[in-house]
C-alpha cells in the first residue's frame, strides 16, 4: 500500500490523498466524499481506515476535500453549492482517470451528505459503475412505524421497571429559546432519489446502502429499503446492510471495521 498526497482541479485548489494498492494497475477506484464539514479523514478516521482496507483488497481510493473544506481552497464563486460540489466531484473523477488509465470501474460514495452528493454525481457521470451510501436518505414506511412503536413500548416498560435509564444529554445552546444548530441538513426528497436510483439501475450501475442505528428515527429494518422504492425493480443491482447497534458516525473501532468489511465484501461480489 502507498499513500500519495495530491492537488488537482482548477488552479490545483482541491486537495486529496490517493491510497494505492500493491497491484501496479488497479482496475477499481473509489472516490470518497466529505461527510458534512468533516475533512477527508472521515468521522473518527473512517475514510482513512476504509481506504487502507480497500487497498489491501486491490482497489484504489481517492479521499479528498470539497472546496472550502479541510485543505481545499474555495472556488467557483457564484455557483450554487450543489453545482460547486458536482464540479469538484467531476474534477476528482477526472484526476483518477488521468493518473490511473488502468481503472475500469469508478465507484463514488460517502457518509450522510457525502453519500447524497456522490449519489447525485453518479447520475450525471456514465463512467460511474457503483455507489456506496452510508446513512443517506431514508423514508418512513408502515413497517417502520410498528417496529418503532414496539421499540418505544419495550423501552417504556423497562424504564418503569427500573431496568433502563436513558442518557440525558446536556442542554443544547439556544437562540431566543430555540436550540441552535451549527448545521441544518435536509435529506434528499423521495422523487429525486427514486429518479436517480432508477437511472443508475437502467444503465447497469450498482448501489450498496449501509444504514446504522443512528438512522432509527426513519430506518429500522434491512427490508425497509425495498419498501421505500416498491415501484423500482432492483434487478439484483441494489443491496443493503443494516447495523442496528451502530452509531451514525461509527465512533467505535469495531464499528468502522464492520463498515469496511461490508464494503469490501460488496466489492468482492462485484
Amino acid at each position: 500500500m502507498n499513500e500519495l498526497a495530491c492537488q488537482f482541479g482548477e488552479h490545483r485548489r482541491l486537495a486529496g490523498i490517493f491510497t494505492e494498492p500493491q497491484a501496479p494497475e488497479p482496475r477499481t477506484a473509489c472516490v470518497l466524499v466529505n461527510a458534512g464539514l468533516v475533512p477527508k479523514l472521515g468521522p473518527f478516521r473512517l475514510y482513512v481506515e476504509l481506504a487502507r482496507r480497500l487497498a489491501r483488497d486491490g482497489a484504489l481510493t481517492l479521499r479528498f476535500d470539497l472546496g472550502g473544506i479541510g485543505d481545499s481552497q474555495p472556488g467557483l464563486p457564484g455557483l450554487p453549492l450543489r453545482e460547486r460540489t458536482a464540479a469538484d466531484l467531476r474534477a476528482a473523477a477526472a484526476e483518477v482517470r488521468r493518473r490511473y488509465p488502468s481503472v475500469q470501474e469508478v465507484i463514488v460514495g460517502g457518509l450522510c451528505s457525502g453519500a447524497e452528493d456522490a449519489f447525485r454525481y453518479a447520475e450525471e457521470d456514465p463512467g460511474v459503475t457503483g455507489v456506496v451510501l452510508i446513512d443517506p436518505f431514508s423514508y418512513r414506511t408502515a413497517g417502520w412505524q410498528w417496529r418503532y412503536t414496539a421499540y418505544r413500548a419495550v423501552r417504556r416498560t423497562l424504564r418503569a421497571a427500573g431496568l433502563y435509564e436513558p442518557i440525558v444529554a446536556a442542554p443544547a445552546a439556544t437562540v431566543d429559546g430555540a436550540p441552535r444548530r451549527v448545521v441544518s441538513y435536509k435529506y434528499m426528497e423521495h422523487p429525486e432519489s427514486s429518479r436517480i436510483l432508477r437511472a443508475l439501475i437502467a444503465r447497469g450501475a450498482r448501489a450498496h446502502f449501509i444504514y446504522t442505528g443512528g438512522q432509527q428515527s426513519s430506518f429500522n429494518h434491512k427490508g425497509q429499503l425495498a419498501r421505500m422504492f416498491e415501484d423500482i425493480p432492483f434487478e439484483g443491482r441494489v443491496t443493503v446492510d443494516y447495523f442496528a447497534h451502530m452509531d451514525h458516525t461509527q465512533l467505535l473501532d469495531a464499528d468502522r471495521q464492520t463498515v469496511a468489511d461490508a464494503i469490501s465484501a460488496w466489492l468482492a461480489d462485484r
